[in-house]
């Protein structure tokens, strides 16, 4: 039967009404489609080289309390046990960041690699005297021997000191012994008369006996630095300010409480032996800040004179604030 002109017009209106919604939803799932592939992710994780010393505490109780996830951040610390393991991986790209010092900032921006400290951390390189050396102060220890890494922070820091007290950088007779254990291993058994240790090395030297005669952070040097790749703070700068507000309350943390509600988490992740248990002593840990240019400057001179960088570097180079 022949529908009516009325009857045919709106059966027109409805098939028409229906194409136009179901080209209306194609097109918002299109559309919605598109919009789910353009949103890409946030990486929200820090991927950050360290070795163990008494500076990584903060990062260990970032982890412990659950300020990473307080703060929408995954801190994947890895811990290495040479520097030159841990600046392979940065090399390669597996890591945004690490734990380092002035001068290997001033060594990586020599080889290529554009590496900025944005804050400071607390390590700390103390000076020993083996127990039954005999020395007691700089002053009777002229030509004595001392283990050092040669053209590294613990050089450097050996002749920040020997400035300090007046002193030229050939007044210790410098033996090259490049790990820590193994320089550790000698103070103990006499094989050498002083040494520069980091924590919690220099805390088991004192355990044994060993005498100390100064630090790098008692003569007003702070030379460890956190450092990220160009690359991490042009990608990540949100991420890596939110590890940092966490450092910062994990600082609070640390300095208002007491040590041995946290001695266990220490010696379980930061590196410190069972054997130091009730013994270990920690800075006070400061809140991040950049490092000071005069003190990035002197630096730059030590390691140029060593052939280490070029002495056109510039302490903005260095570093980077996060903003």
């Amino acid at each position: 039967m022949k529908k009516s002109g009325k009857s045919a017009k709106k059966h027109y209106l409805l098939g028409r009404t229906g194409i136009l919604a179901a080209l209306f939803g194609c097109t918002a799932v299109i559309l919605g489609g598109c919009a789910s592939k353009a949103k890409t992710p946030v990486d929200t994780t820090v991927h950050l080289g360290v070795m163990y010393s008494s500076d990584i505490v903060p990062l260990t109780i970032i982890t412990e309390q659950g300020l990473d996830k307080k703060y929408g951040v995954q801190l994947d610390m890895q811990v290495f046990s040479s520097a030159k393991d841990r600046d392979a991986a940065l090399q390669a790209g597996e890591l945004d960041g690490v734990f380092t010092d002035f001068i290997g900032l001033c060594m990586y921006q020599n080889a290529g690699l554009d590496v900025k400290a944005a804050g400071c951390t607390d390590g700390d390189y103390v000076l020993l005297a083996g127990k039954d050396t005999g020395i007691t102060s700089l002053e009777n220890a002229a030509g004595k021997s001392i283990a050092i890494s040669e053209n590294t922070l613990i050089e450097y820091s050996l002749d920040y000191i020997l400035t300090n007290a007046g002193l030229d950088d050939t007044y210790l007779d410098k033996q090259v012994v490049p790990r820590i254990p193994d320089r550790l291993e000698m103070l103990r058994n006499g094989k050498i008369d002083l040494v520069l240790l980091p924590e919690p090395f220099s805390t088991l030297a004192i355990k044994d006996g060993a005498v100390v005669l100064g630090s790098a952070n008692t003569d007003g040097l702070y030379p460890a630095v956190s450092a990220f790749t160009k690359k991490a703070i042009d990608e990540k700068s949100d991420t890596i300010k939110k590890m940092y507000q966490a450092y910062d309350e994990a600082v609070d943390y640390l300095n208002t409480t007491p040590l041995k509600e946290y001695e266990a988490t220490i010696i379980k992740a930061a590196g410190y032996p069972e054997e130091l248990t009730g013994n270990i002593k920690l800075p006070d840990y400061r809140k991040n800040e950049l490092p000071k240019a005069a003190d990035l400057q002197a630096a730059v001179v030590w390691a140029a004179k060593k052939g280490l960088c070029s002495p056109d570097l510039k302490p903005d180079q260095l570093m980077r604030e996060l903003k």
